[in-house]
């Protein structure tokens, strides 16, 4: 499915520091925060897989045994876990914790340096691209692709009108799941946001705060 041509590559929406530092600050008030962690909780469910409710529980003892771009490959072999269950686990782990990581850099403009440690080493693990791309994946497996084929027609066609987004919201064909692609939009412009503010020169990073 990763090669699946209906996947083109897609055009980064955020594209300056200043956009990044807009949207972060939107996403990462509380409520919005909520709604972005609650969306993990919510696709979790509707992957009916438990076996990703343990892997996330082990994911900081596996991080002790292989490097994150191990984990995040989707090629590595752990006896009795399936490869793709790994890579998922850990996309939706670093999600969770680039939200917690972006929100105390708002919180406390001087965190410490294993915060940013750790914000550094999960952005050179995965670029964000690769990250967008294999959550969107993800939610395909879970929404199907004639699903998403249609919703991606709808979109493309729509104008930046209040009518034309209640429209869609009202759209009896994409009812189903349109809240998990509405949430989706939301985590990708957080990934595209996080990625933009903070490449940059390791020299400066630990002094941007948000």
């Amino acid at each position: 499915m990763e090669n699946n041509k209906n996947f083109k590559k897609e055009i980064r929406l955020v594209k300056s520091v200043k956009q990044a530092k807009t949207v972060l600050n939107m996403l990462l008030q509380d409520s919005e925060k909520l709604n972005l962690e609650k969306g993990i909780s919510g696709l979790l469910e509707k992957l009916e897989n438990p076996k990703l409710d343990l892997l996330l529980d082990r994911y900081p003892e596996l991080l002790q045994e292989y490097v994150l771009e191990e984990l995040l490959s989707g090629e590595l072999e752990i006896t009795d876990v399936e490869t793709s269950d790994v890579k998922t686990a850990g996309l939706f782990s670093c999600l969770q914790l680039l939200i917690h990581f972006c929100y105390e850099l708002k919180e406390n403009p001087n965190p410490n340096d294993n915060c940013y440690d750790s914000l550094r080493y999960i952005l050179s693990s995965i670029s964000s691209g690769k990250f967008v791309h294999d959550l969107l994946i993800i939610v395909v497996s879970v929404v199907g692709i004639e699903y998403y084929e249609k919703f991606q027609q709808r979109i493309q066609s729509l104008d930046l009108s209040f009518e034309s987004a209640k429209n869609l919201e009202n759209d009896s064909e994409l009812q189903e799941y349109i809240d998990l692609m509405a949430w989706f939009a939301l985590v990708r412009l957080f990934l595209e946001s996080v990625y933009t503010y903070f490449n940059i020169p390791d020299q400066n990073f630990n002094n941007r705060t948000l």
